[in-house]
């Protein structure tokens, strides 16, 4: 990966956090912190690993994707609006009665969704099964399945990834975003490993072309969540504490992002 094609991967980052800022703030509801440090992870996946082309839905070879985060549903939906599964409008009607957006997707009416947004356990289950069915086929497409490292320390979450160890499933691709320091976090026994840092595409362009997901063991990737997203005039004086974001806060974050977007213009 060339240095312009990562400034430029940089620069649809930074429109995906906008977007994140800008409906989660036209709703005034909805979690953003953990949108926002997922949104470098989900453009390096749509825009540059995964095959997953928004007019071509039926291809039989292309790579299905698994969200077991609920909190970073705001951050898919600004990537697939980005990425032109349907149209940014439907952003601005996010969580609102009726709106294809809702708090908890309907992946039957999104397009762009392969699967429900379910908690880890039994997003685990579902995109193994779904990655073994599919590793039968000739191109052997590949299932992406992102967590929070939170999941590694739920008992039953640990017995669904060594359950999925044994199973003859390398195109099973776990992506974990750790909030903090991966380097001492346990990762799952019997899965082929990698760490890298989510701001540094490069680095996970390297990790992610290391893996063989034609054979051997499933595949999980630790990702340290973008430290480089961090806001300043969000929430001065209440970091940690969850809160609507008010007008005033939004107009600053915009501005803030809007500023650090001509970097890469």
């Amino acid at each position: 990966m060339d240095n312009t094609r990562i400034e430029e991967l940089k620069s649809i980052t930074s429109e995906v956090r906008k977007d994140i800022l800008r409906m989660v703030g036209m709703a005034r509801s909805g979690p953003y912190e953990t949108p926002l440090a997922a949104a470098g992870l989900l453009v390096y996946l749509y825009w540059e690993e995964l095959v997953l082309i928004p007019s071509e839905p039926e291809r039989g070879d292309r790579d299905r994707f698994v969200l077991g985060m609920p909190e970073a549903v705001p951050a898919l939906y600004a990537a697939l609006a980005r990425r032109g599964f349907f149209e940014r409008e439907h952003l601005w009607h996010y969580r609102r009665l009726g709106a294809m957006l809702q708090a908890h997707p309907d992946f039957r009416r999104i397009p762009g969704m392969d699967a429900p947004c379910l908690t880890v356990q039994p997003s685990l289950a579902m995109a193994a099964s779904l990655a073994r069915e599919l590793a039968s086929r000739r191109f052997r497409p590949r299932v992406a399945f992102v967590v929070s490292d939170e999941a590694l320390r739920s008992d039953e979450f640990a017995e669904e990834t060594c359950r999925a160890a044994k199973l003859d499933i390398p195109n099973l691709f776990m992506i974990i975003l750790c909030g903090g320091d991966m380097d001492g976090g346990a990762l799952p026994e019997g899965w082929e490993t990698r760490r890298a840092a989510g701001g540094d595409f490069a680095a996970l362009e390297g990790a992610c072309g290391s893996f063989d997901f034609s054979r051997g063991a499933p595949k999980a990737l630790a990702v340290r969540a973008d430290g480089g997203f961090a806001i300043s005039s969000i929430g001065a004086g209440r970091q940690g504490e969850p809160h609507s974001l008010s007008l005033g806060e939004l107009d600053m974050a915009l501005e803030e992002l809007e500023v650090r977007s001509s970097e890469y213009k």
